[in-house]
């Protein structure tokens, strides 16, 4: 894996360096280039061939071309480095001749190993290149056998009657039931207990079982399933040396005519159905086959029943499982071990073979605390040396299973944290930046890397954690213990490391040759910059520095390798540092900046290949001035601040640098959010033709503002734009704006249009979300035109003075969520509206008391029409508990800050809990954050509490939070209303299947405080 992504890596600095070259000048020898690019070509093909087939064989191999690879990149990017920092024409003779030398002994290198190459292809031909086929024992007998009763089965008791309900159906045709699920999880143990349930086996005349696995050989699968079948004793030995052909017949004749029962368990392409299907008749009278697979793709792909999709086990059924498969049925665990064993099987998270292999392991050793404790601590150790490693093993077929392209994406997902909610655009930038994507024509590298994310999760290896408002998907998370086989093979092939600092600096030469680094801090801030400073002096070459501050705390980080291409940090770092990272693609940073760090930007006009720039922002009214050298960076793709605002200088004429107005056309820039006052000129809009998303904002500096001084008309001609945030406060937005026709989002903040302007929105052929925010639209009544918002999927709408909404199902046929806040005069939410077919979800905070009643009308009549028990009526205050007993939940919400700790009162017998209760607070120090299950920081709360906002109309949003890794469920605003400061959350519950909790935060003097 490590030599493909390094292929790639070298491939993609190759591709853009022929591109566009640095601004300084032309470095490289073109036909150096060329024969390097040419090498790297032709030894990802032979890769992407026999890797998965040689991988064992070639193991040398890879590794020579790896370090190769890395060589090259090596000399080639510090050449680059070099020359913008010296930036000077006046170069040495012998320096350009050494690197020439460099380079050259690099080029013969990959010339040998394309001999290599060559050889082992010459060998190969004329013979078949494929694994020695599998030989399949049948498992009938062995799951009808006394050993059965090991297999307990915990969790999955209404899973197995669903199945065995669709299996013995009146359905009299031929149907194909797959069960679909990670590596571990249960498939297979769930197929046994239905295969060999006595009511299975009276239902149907014949039975059996396959085991298809990775390499498959359809003559030893057809052999298996007809000694398996037992019709005739020692039969399938009778019929070795037959063709599949014959085979195939000799199965059709003993299935033609009986109802009967195949199981394939573990398959894992839909070739080896394709291959076999002809042999099953459809006899007409319930014949089923039972297909198990870790695959979503090849579920899909049986056109039959719908797959069914096993869950991971919650904490009530892991416990069970694991005080089963410890102790048995008849003990239980003692007191003095179950909370330690509780810990244990929270650290496997659900998957039943880890908690299957850790219990193993534990059932054979002695039961005292010590050696629990030390288990506790090490999990993932135990249960890579339990059972001989059997549990990794079992995961680690999905990952060599992958193609060779997927494998550094996978591997990636180690940097996160273990229960990370990762955020699907981050992502993805990420990937395009670390160079680990392939190219595809006429595709963006963030399509296909998004390409590569959803096979990854139909491969069940990434989990789906949330869909945004369009159906897309917007976060994932890993599993622990997947997230662990990544690390391990990871650092295995020096991919990357994921460590504390002490234990980098511990051992300097283990992280000599890493690329990548991933630094959790763990010491106070002084400590933390020396040992940074001090494993980046051992990692020289790393491209990659991610730093996650433990403490949510902005650190400056005397970051000082010139080679970085990615640097994610909690803080930022000085003008200095930036101006000598001239390697840089990719810069994230949650840090809010203030001061002299506003201008921290304008020292990102060197970067030769700079791509992605991510940043937290700034709580102050200054935007943040970008330099006019971003007119001159073609790689450009992403430029974003989550709080605050850019500035975007014009472009400078055409007709400098010798009049090539190409290299001013940024043709990769898809992002660019937040900028204030938009020029939305021809000329800048001819410079970046592919943009996606765009965020603006238009606010006067004095009482002149003419909305012609920013050609906004001109956003129509944006003819790839998909998401558009347009924000007004204070302008009240022209009537005869018209928006491009390719945009899928849209949202409207202080724009105060009428409701009648609405139809220019509802015309656009491709809208599927719709957000109306804080006065986006004004006036007492909405009557939407019929014909428009065909295709809405989304439609939020807060802080308005609406009060009639007159629409039907006909308005928004295609509906899928609504969601309503601050609506405080709204009358009545239109009962057509729950006519709409595809509604899923009513969400109302903070509105009227007849909405919320008419939403409730809403809910109970789609209960009785349609049987849809989804819609919420959320009221002031939504929490949507899972339930961990059957009988109820009785649920309550501590908060905390420092020592002070409140308690709301406990609602009985409720899931979706309203409190409606104050609770005060004491703020000495605004930097301790408030925790209800969830942390969130009040320091930008804060922040804006000492602005002068008077004078502001009701509803002006101050600043936004984006959701976190772990606290915000969704976007929080700080606003200005009816005279206060006051801002609305909705957190993320943790240690819970699924949970939120709203709340509001006011800001109340008390008498005899000293105030802010």
């Amino acid at each position: 894996m490590a030599a493909y992504a390094s292929l790639l890596s070298l491939g993609n600095t190759l591709d853009q360096l022929l591109e566009h070259p640095p601004r300084q000048r032309d470095v490289f020898d073109r036909a150096q280039i060329d024969s390097l690019l040419d090498n790297v070509t032709f030894l990802q093909d032979f890769l992407e061939v026999y890797s998965p087939i040689r991988g064992d064989e070639i193991q040398g191999l890879e590794g020579k071309i790896a370090g190769s690879a890395y060589a090259a990149e090596d000399i080639i990017e510090s050449r680059v480095v070099d020359q913008i920092l010296e930036d000077s024409e006046a170069e040495s003779e012998s320096s350009s001749t050494l690197f020439c030398q460099d380079l050259q002994k690099v080029i013969e290198e990959f010339d040998c190993l394309k001999k290599d190459v060559m050889k082992l292809k010459e060998s190969d031909q004329g013979v078949k290149i494929t694994e020695q086929p599998k030989k399949y024992a049948t498992v009938g007998s062995f799951i009808r056998g006394p050993s059965d009763s090991k297999n307990t089965m915990v969790g999955f008791d209404e899973d197995l009657i669903q199945i065995m309900d669709t299996l013995t159906g009146d359905e009299s045709n031929l149907q194909i039931l797959s069960v679909v699920g990670m590596g571990g999880i249960g498939k297979t143990t769930l197929a046994r207990h239905i295969y060999s349930n006595p009511w299975i086996e009276n239902h149907f005349d014949r039975h059996a079982w396959v085991t298809i696995s990775q390499q498959y050989s359809v003559h030893e699968i057809l052999l298996g399933l007809i000694k398996d079948t037992g019709v005739v004793a020692g039969e399938g030995e009778q019929h070795t040396g037959r063709n599949v052909d014959e085979l195939g017949l000799r199965l059709h004749k003993i299935l033609f005519g009986r109802r009967y029962l195949i199981v394939m368990d573990d398959m894992w392409s839909i070739e080896v159905w394709n291959a076999i299907q002809r042999f099953f008749p459809d006899n007409n009278n319930g014949c089923r086959i039972l297909v198990t697979t870790r695959l979503s793709n090849v579920a899909d792909n049986f056109h039959s029943c719908t797959p069914h999709r096993l869950p991971l086990l919650d904490e009530v059924q892991s416990w069970s499982l694991f005080c089963d498969k410890v102790f048995g049925k008849s003990e239980s665990c003692p007191l003095e071990l179950e909370e330690i064993g509780k810990t244990i099987v929270r650290n496997c998270r659900g998957l039943p073979l880890a908690i299957a292999a850790i219990s193993g392991l534990l059932a054979k050793s002695s039961p005292t605390v010590e050696y629990w404790e030390s288990v506790a601590n090490g999990t993932y150790e135990a249960l890579n040396m339990g059972d001989d490693g059997f549990c990794f093993e079992i995961l680690s077929l999905s990952y060599r299973q992958l193609p060779v392209h997927l494998k550094p994406c996978f591997l990636y997902m180690a940097i996160y944290p273990e229960d990370s909610n990762i955020k699907i655009s981050n992502l993805v930038k990420l990937w395009v930046a670390e160079g680990i994507v392939k190219p595809k024509t006429d595709t963006s590298l963030e399509q296909v890397a998004e390409d590569n994310l959803k096979d990854l999760i139909d491969r069940n290896l990434i989990q789906v954690r949330d869909y945004g408002s369009r159906n897309n998907i917007k976060s994932c998370t890993i599993h622990d213990i997947l997230r662990e086989l990544c690390l391990n093979e990871a650092e295995k092939e020096n991919f990357l490391c994921v460590a504390v600092i002490h234990s980098l600096n511990s051992h300097p030469r283990s992280i000599s040759n890493m690329r990548r680094l991933i630094i959790q801090r763990t010491s106070d801030e002084e400590e933390f910059q020396q040992e940074v400073f001090d494993a980046m002096n051992s990692a020289s070459c790393s491209r990659t520095l991610i730093c996650r501050d433990s403490e949510y705390r902005p650190t400056k980080l005397p970051v000082r390798s010139r080679l970085l291409r990615v640097l994610s940090i909690d803080g930022i770092c000085s003008h200095e540092e930036i101006l000598q990272l001239v390697n840089l693609r990719c810069i994230h940073s949650r840090a809010s900046l203030s001061g002299d760090e506003l201008n921290i930007l304008e020292s990102l006009s060197l970067p030769w290949n700079l791509q992605t720039v991510n940043i937290g922002g700034t709580s102050s009214e200054r935007s943040i001035s970008l330099p006019t050298e971003i007119w001159e960076m073609p790689h450009l793709r992403h430029l974003k601040i989550a709080r605050g605002y850019f500035h975007l200088p014009d472009p400078p004429s055409t007709k400098s640098k010798n009049g090539r107005r190409d290299i001013f056309e940024l043709k990769n820039l898809q992002t660019l959010s937040r900028v204030r006052n938009f020029r939305c000129t021809n000329e800048v809009l001819r410079r970046m033709p592919n943009l996606k998303k765009l965020g603006i904002t238009y606010r006067g500096f004095t009482h002149r503002f003419q909305w012609d001084c920013y050609d906004v008309y001109n956003l129509v001609h944006l003819h790839n734009l998909e998401s558009l945030t347009l924000e007004s406060p204070f302008e009240k937005l022209p009537q005869n704006l018209c928006f491009p026709c390719s945009l899928k989002k849209l949202t409207l903040s202080n724009c105060t249009v009428p409701w009648g302007y609405l139809t220019v929105v509802g015309s656009l052929p491709h809208l599927e979300a719709l957000n109306l925010m804080n006065f986006a639209a004004m006036g007492r009544e909405w009557n939407p035109v019929e014909g428009q918002f065909l295709q809405l999927k989304s439609l939020r709408i807060s802080y308005t003075d609406l009060e009639e909404w007159v629409a039907d199902s006909s308005h928004f046929p295609n509906l899928e969520k609504l969601q309503l806040s601050c609506l405080f005069d709204l009358k009545e939410i239109p009962y057509g509206i729950g006519e709409i077919g595809t509604l899923g979800s009513i969400s109302l905070f903070y509105c009227s008391s007849s909405a919320n009643a008419s939403a409730e009308k809403i809910q109970e009549e789609q209960q009785q029409q349609l049987g849809n028990s989804d819609l919420q009526d959320s009221g002031q205050k939504r929490i949507n508990l899972a339930v961990r007993d059957v009988r109820s939940s009785d649920p309550y919400v501590v908060v905390r800050m420092g020592r002070q700790k409140l308690k709301t009162r406990v609602i009985r017998k409720d899931v979706n809990p309203e409190w409606n209760e104050d609770l005060t607070l004491s703020v000495s120090n605004p930097s301790i954050p408030i925790t209800l299950s969830a942390e969130f920081d009040i320091r930008p709360y804060i922040e804006a509490l000492k602005m002068n906002l008077s004078g502001l109309p009701s509803g002006t949003i101050i600043s936004k939070i984006q959701p976190s890794r772990s606290n915000w469920a969704e976007e929080s605003s700080v606003i200005w209303k009816d005279g206060k400061v006051v801002q609305d959350l909705c957190l993320g519950l943790r240690n819970v299947e699924c949970g939120e909790v709203e709340l509001q935060l006011q800001w109340i003097d008390l008498p005899g405080a000293k105030g802010l």
